[in-house]
């Protein structure tokens, strides 16, 4: 359907469908003049397109192929009416009738019913030109968990400025949905951790820490409880910042001694958010308050105490998701560039064991790096191969003569006796952002 008019004006009229099927009783004229409204507008649309798409993505309303602006403010009945039957897409196609339309209403508004009940009803109510896709029910893929991830932060975050405390069932969902994802399949949800949304950075940065404290945790052979404690505090561990003035956190260059002072305050903040919210255990509030006190004891808050062996975990994972992320103040290193980096802190801000089984895990070459092959071909790495550590898999993007290609193919160099890396790529040289190539690589393995 062409033109953002048109299509702001059919989406209000079928939200106002939608709630007059709340507020008046069957056959009222209130609730038949939308309808037909919708009817007219939709008959319009459809003389030049086949079909016309209302979905969800990621929680935003999608219209076709456009992204709609604060789609839960202007149109929330469609949302509402979407969620409540686990409708991902509303598809009108050409020779929708004004009857199928308002049975297709009647059903979105009726009893809860999903997936092929869904479909069945409107078939045996004689709507064919309407589909209602269902999203099937069970587990999340690692896309929608990662963004699941982010609204909790938000909301945790958005709780917290709002002077409540925040509720602890939802981060204990997550971090449960995290952990069972990096058992099943770490490699795909450690390329998530590539996104590095610079308009989100905290909600993005406190869930690219989580997983990656959870990765390392595993690999360390934590216990559930140590792994669960570790997970939830690396996702906690700036909450603290919502007590610190915005600009302080955004300032490009240096802070004042006063601002440099004020930043200090969000460990311990956060740490007394922690030990106030329901049902979490002490040691998550530990974790949250040494987040920045280094391996000897640099760092702050000053402590003579010991500082407990788990904090390192998230200590490590904090400090790889900052030095690859570009900040006002900091390029982004690549994935190699921090670890060379970290390394040379090796006994002073990291222990030294924690940072090896750290290194060992995300390998030679991180997930996310950007390569160069000896053929001169250019790709990302997307899976580690536990066995030949400099052989990881390889998605090649770019042919020898640097064009980008329409059809990317992975390699797995360990069997690929003919290639090898030979060197690592700034992805600022290419046309490829690093944190998108993982979201659609995530959406097209659903």
């Amino acid at each position: 359907m062409n033109g953002t008019e048109n299509s702001d004006l059919l989406l209000k009229i079928i939200n106002s469908a939608l709630k007059s099927k709340k507020l008046y009783p069957p056959g009222h004229p209130s609730i038949a003049a939308p309808v037909n409204k919708v009817f007219q507008l939709l008959s319009e649309a459809l003389k030049t397109d086949n079909n016309v798409m209302i979905g969800i993505l990621h929680e935003t309303l999608v219209f076709d192929d456009n992204m709609i602006q604060d789609g839960d403010k202007l149109y929330p009945d469609i949302l509402s009416y979407m969620g409540d039957k686990n409708i991902d897409a509303l598809i009108f196609e050409r020779g929708t009738s004004v009857k199928e339309l308002s049975t297709a209403f009647d059903i979105l508004s009726g009893p809860r019913l999903q997936g092929k009940e869904l479909q069945r009803e409107l078939h045996t109510k004689g709507v064919t030109h309407i589909t209602l896709k269902s999203i099937p029910t069970g587990k999340r893929n690692a896309l929608e968990i990662y963004n699941g991830a982010v609204e909790v932060v938000k909301n945790v975050m958005g709780e917290v400025r709002m002077g409540k405390l925040p509720k602890t069932e939802p981060v204990n969902n997550i971090i449960e949905e995290i952990t069972e994802t990096v058992l099943s399949d770490q490699n795909a949800i450690m390329g998530l951790t590539m996104i590095k949304n610079y308009d989100n950075y905290l909600y993005n940065h406190s869930v690219n820490v989580s997983i990656m404290a959870i990765a390392l945790g595993r690999n360390m052979a934590l216990d559930k409880e140590e792994l669960h404690a570790v997970g939830v505090a690396a996702l906690l561990h700036d909450v603290g910042k919502t007590g610190v003035a915005e600009d302080i956190i955004r300032k490009p260059g240096g802070l004042s001694s006063e601002e440099w002072e004020k930043l200090k305050e969000h460990p311990l903040l956060g740490s007394n958010i922690a030990k106030r919210m329901e049902g979490l255990e002490e040691l998550i509030g530990r974790l949250i308050y040494e987040h920045h006190i280094k391996y000897d004891h640099s760092g702050y808050p000053q402590t003579t105490s010991s500082i407990h062996p788990l904090s390192q975990i998230i200590t490590i994972s904090d400090a790889y998701d900052a030095l690859t992320t570009l900040r006002v103040y900091q390029q982004p290193h690549s994935p190699v560039e921090a670890i060379k980096v970290m390394n040379n802190f090796s006994g002073r801000h990291f222990n030294p064991d924690t940072l090896k089984a750290f290194v060992n895990m995300i390998g030679v070459y991180p997930v996310g790096t950007m390569v160069r092959l000896s053929s001169n071909e250019i790709g990302v790495v997307t899976k580690l191969n536990s066995e030949f550590p400099a052989l990881p898999f390889v998605k090649v993007l770019y042919d020898m003569e640097g064009n980008s290609l329409e059809a990317s193919f992975e390699l797995d160099l360990s069997t690929s006796q003919d290639k090898a890396i030979v060197s690592t790529v700034n992805p600022a040289t290419t046309t490829t952002d690093i944190g998108s190539f993982f979201e659609k690589e995530a959406a097209n393995a659903v």
